[in-house]
């Protein structure tokens, strides 16, 4: 597998593939959080309909990537030794998470965009998917605080038993079917915020992406197996595409088994992209996604303030009779130049720091990926803090 180079020590041994992945999906949440202007022209509407159409499903895409990319990272280790190092593992995810999560807390807590009793402590106890947040993309991100702690738990457990893959796989997918059945539970009784937002409905979404990494270190010949099958992982993606643009507008058919199959789809791109990107890794738009990818938890973190110069290039080229496309254009480009902007550098210089500060004083300690393993290395690329 082919690595990304050249964007800093941090990004050593990232995967193109992978951030591929993370660039689309940042791109759709960006795409669907920003606002526009109305030009009349249906063309624009054509290109603006996947951004604001998919949003949601971004942070979906987020959740499984992040689901296969973390798991990946015990259940490596689980399969090279039989153990799980919790502590470690904790240790390290809060390296990468927090200094970057707690700057933007800090930020608004100094600049007063918001009330402190709108977002403060409920961002800092990671009960803001719960109690709700005044900023909002943080929601996503305590879903995945909560899960972090509930994998190494439930593996530590599991790897008492000597449970080997195809046992960990079942209980897993156990698992999956009883958040299922929660969710779709809680929609039939009107509950759509919780299960949006809460943790024990989407958690399904992760675990499968837990149980696509399972397969990959635990049972290589079956991942090689799946990956092989080309036509079928088009077929999947292409299923995904027809849930996306059909049934996502029935909200509470989405929020019951959507969420599933889009989890399960997106399984199936992740193999795609990994295994079959051939020469599409050489495009300037692959890259240019992979490179949006590898500041993807930075953007994500501080999207949301492209949104007040927006609005006001909105008002000043309306002011200023400015033809509705050039403003349109105009107003598009520049939120996602400043949220990208914003994102680099803010991952430069709070995310990278404190990750090499990690790197110092708490190594990886696992070892070398055998040279047999199919696209070895691939599983340590990291994904933290979607949305």
């Amino acid at each position: 597998m082919k690595l990304l180079h050249g964007v800093g020590v941090s990004t050593k041994g990232r995967s193109v593939e992978l951030d591929f992945v993370r660039g689309i999906a940042i791109f759709v949440v960006m795409g669907y959080h920003f606002h526009t202007v109305r030009t009349g022209h249906p063309w624009v509407s054509v290109i603006e309909y996947p951004l604001k159409s998919f949003g949601h499903e971004g942070v979906n895409l987020f959740f499984t990537l992040s689901g296969f990319l973390v798991g990946g990272l015990l259940l490596r280790q689980y399969s090279q030794t039989g153990r799980i190092g919790a502590r470690r593992f904790i240790v390290r995810r809060i390296f990468k998470i927090w200094p970057a999560y707690y700057a933007l807390i800090l930020f608004h807590l100094l600049a007063g965009r918001h009330r402190p009793d709108t977002f403060l402590w409920q961002n800092l106890t990671h009960m803001q998917n719960y109690f709700g947040t005044s900023i909002a993309q943080t929601w996503s991100l305590a879903v995945e605080e909560h899960f972090y702690l509930f994998l190494p738990a439930l593996l530590i457990l599991l790897a008492h038993f000597r449970l080997r893959a195809n046992a960990l796989i079942a209980v897993m997918a156990g698992l999956c079917a009883i958040v299922l059945s929660a969710r779709c539970i809680a929609v039939s009784h009107g509950d759509l915020v919780g299960a949006f937002n809460y943790t024990q409905y989407r958690m399904d979404s992760l675990l499968i992406g837990v149980i696509l990494a399972t397969v990959y270190w635990m049972k290589p010949e079956v991942w090689r197996m799946l990956v092989a099958k080309k036509r079928w992982l088009f077929g999947a993606v292409g299923l995904l595409l027809v849930w996306l643009v059909f049934a996502t507008p029935d909200v509470a058919l989405d929020e019951s088994i959507g969420y599933t199959i889009q989890a399960i789809g997106f399984c199936a791109l992740i193999m795609l992209v990994l295994e079959h990107s051939g020469r599409l890794r050489t495009t300037w738009l692959y890259r240019g996604l992979a490179w949006l990818g590898v500041y993807s938890y930075g953007i994500y973190l501080w999207h949301s303030l492209a949104l007040a110069p927006g609005d006001y290039l909105i008002h000043k080229t309306s002011a200023l009779g400015v033809p509705p496309l050039a403003a349109w254009l105009v107003v598009i480009v520049a939120q996602f130049f400043i949220a990208t902007v914003l994102g680099y550098l803010t991952t430069r210089a709070v995310e990278f720091p404190f990750l090499r500060l990690r790197e110092a004083m708490f190594p990886d300690t696992r070892r070398a990926v055998p040279a047999d393993r199919p696209n070895a290395g691939a599983a340590d690329n990291k994904i933290e803090g979607v949305a």
